[in-house]
């Protein structure tokens, strides 16, 4: 009958896929060597229980050290050394190459936005480690000899799908935006899917270290062709909204640039007509006026026409002179019978009567004024009156019309302010007016 070896030296000689690893040997030497990396841990279990859990490290292995440990071969079979009976599990920590998922069938989820139902489909990948050995390996392992991480991710498949698929559609319609939109937010829902699939792996004593999704997409039907097509036309509205929104921005910043331009024109011809009428008016006695007074009558001389047009002319000059424009002097000169020969009809004579023009000026000045008041001068010269019986003698007369008394020469008189200037003045002693030789 062959003995079965002892083995003196205890190490992990599985390979790198494997979550979980018998030793082979059963029976080891009292005072064995046992080795365990950083990346795993050893299980010591006798009588179907799990004794001592054995992190990084070299041990040595005596019923001294671990009294768990018990002799059960005689030193016959064993050669003289004492031995014992145990079993041996190392349980890989290290994380595991990333594992795929994904949906077996379309998840049917409802569109918040279009309220339309599509057709959801994702996939990525994981990837794990076991975060508690002794865990892990009463509830995954148990009498099997092994575990790879291909049997871990066959275990949870169906539980992963599940969540994975749950989690998914709340997380789409939990959303007040198009499906179409979320799927771009895998960094968001990934994070989410997370959090949901951690509970599932620590019943087990593993834990989720990574969880990407690689894509999710609509599945292209139907549906999703109508929303295509809705969302194609809603680009369009807003495009043509907008369109309409800048049409009438630019029309209201043309009204308001011609507005601006149009005062701006009005402005300038405003101050033009200003400097016009101030450069006219630079000797005080209403120049403009008085001009505007001449070009109409150099417009009226011109219309030689038919009676019609002089009469229009004529209506012009009667509007000016009830408004106090034009001289009496010089529409003398041009209309030597007054208004009647302009064929103008005088609505109202006593106005026209109460109406002087300034000599020297041509301002109209109000009836019973003796000074003009635009330049200060003497309206009418004061007439000569006879020494004896007080009658007025006309200008150039020796003798009194009434009684024949001799005018005498008598005081000077100052032709513009009615002053009397003493013999032998050449000016006017309270106007400083010059007195004319013979005066």
């Amino acid at each position: 009958m062959a003995l079965k070896p002892i083995m003196n030296v205890i190490k992990n000689e599985s390979m790198g896929n494997m979550l979980c690893y018998k030793v082979p040997c059963e029976d080891f030497n009292n005072g064995s060597q046992l080795i365990v990396a950083e990346y795993e841990e050893a299980l010591f279990m006798k009588d179907g229980i799990v004794e001592e859990t054995f992190t990084a490290g070299k041990y040595t292995l005596t019923t001294e050290n671990f009294p768990f440990l018990t002799t059960l071969k005689s030193n016959l079979v064993t050669g003289g050394v004492s031995a014992y009976n145990c079993k041996i599990y190392y349980i890989s920590k290290q994380d595991h190459p990333e594992k795929k998922w994904g949906t077996s069938e379309p998840i049917n989820v409802l569109d918040p936005y279009w309220q339309t139902y599509l057709h959801v489909q994702g996939r990525g990948a994981y990837t794990i480690r076991v975060k508690d050995g002794k865990k892990f390996f009463i509830k995954m392992v148990g009498a099997n000899r092994s575990a790879s991480d291909d049997d871990l991710v066959r275990n949870f498949r169906t539980a992963f799908i599940q969540n994975i698929s749950d989690e998914l559609a709340a997380y789409l319609t939990s959303s007040t935006e198009e499906i179409i939109v979320v799927c771009n937010r895998k960094k968001q829902l990934a994070d989410a899917l997370t959090n949901t699939l951690q509970p599932v792996l620590d019943e087990y004593g593993v834990e989720l270290v990574n969880f990407y999704i690689e894509n999710i997409g609509v599945v292209d039907d139907e549906n999703l062709k109508s929303i295509t097509r809705m969302r194609r036309e809603r680009q369009e509205r807003m495009f043509e909204r907008q369109q309409n929104i800048e049409d009438e921005r630019m029309k209201y910043g043309l009204s308001k640039e011609k507005a601006e331009a149009d005062r701006y024109v009005s402005g300038q011809a405003a101050q033009a007509d200003y400097e016009r009428m101030k450069i006219r008016d630079q000797d005080g006695n209403n120049g403009w006026a008085r001009q505007e007074e001449a070009e109409i009558l150099k417009t009226m001389a011109r219309n030689e026409g038919s009676a019609g047009e002089f009469a229009g002319a004529g209506m012009g000059i009667g509007m000016g002179l009830a408004m106090g424009g034009i001289s009496k002097s010089l529409m003398g000169d041009m209309f030597p019978g007054g208004s009647a020969n302009m064929g103008l009809a005088n609505p109202n004579p006593s106005q026209a009567a109460a109406v002087k023009i300034c000599p020297k000026c041509n301002a109209t000045v109000p009836e019973g004024m003796k000074f003009c008041g635009s330049c200060g001068s003497l309206i009418e010269t004061p007439k000569k009156k006879c020494a004896n019986c007080g009658a007025e003698i006309p200008e150039g007369m020796r003798f009194c019309g009434q009684c024949g008394t001799p005018v005498s020469a008598g005081p000077k008189i100052c032709a513009n302010c009615g002053a009397e200037i003493p013999e032998g003045m050449k000016f006017c002693g309270r106007c400083g007016n010059r007195v004319e030789q013979g005066e």
